[in-house]
């Protein structure tokens, strides 16, 4: 039993190197040593930050901690494609999607639009001048 946690945490690598995850689902930072638990999806430190200040939706997870299986097979079931397939569908193209480099407020916009709002999931929620109406 001693041996899961590491067993669980090497296959939490795996997913970690698949394609789409090896970097920030928010910015871009190559090194996304965090994830949101509840969103499915590997974010860079600073990211991981302001996901923090939006506790009712998404809960972070260092990748170096100690993981369970359900929770391994909760990001290998998600990951950071099919996040943005979800997530990011209806992005508008003028848009400003903000790198690693950007202002924390830049970032932080772009993931509450994201994840709190969700206006990039459904058309109805974005302002009339953003949706093309």
């Amino acid at each position: 039993m001693a041996l899961e946690p590491e067993g669980n945490n090497r296959l939490l690598q795996d997913v970690l190197a698949r394609p789409g995850n090896e970097t920030c689902a928010d910015c871009g930072n190559p090194e996304p040593d965090w994830t949101s638990l509840t969103l499915g999806v590997f974010v860079c430190q600073a990211c991981s930050l302001l996901h923090r200040s939006i506790p009712h939706i998404s809960r972070v997870k260092s990748v170096q901690d100690t993981w369970d299986a359900s929770e391994v097979e909760l990001m290998a079931a998600m990951g950071n494609n099919a996040a943005k397939a979800k997530y990011e569908q209806k992005v508008p193209p003028f848009y400003y999607r903000p790198t690693h480099t950007d202002c924390k407020l830049l970032r932080e916009q772009w993931i509450r639009a994201k994840y709190e709002r969700n206006e990039f999931e459904f058309i109805e929620k974005q302002e009339p001048y953003s949706a093309g109406t």
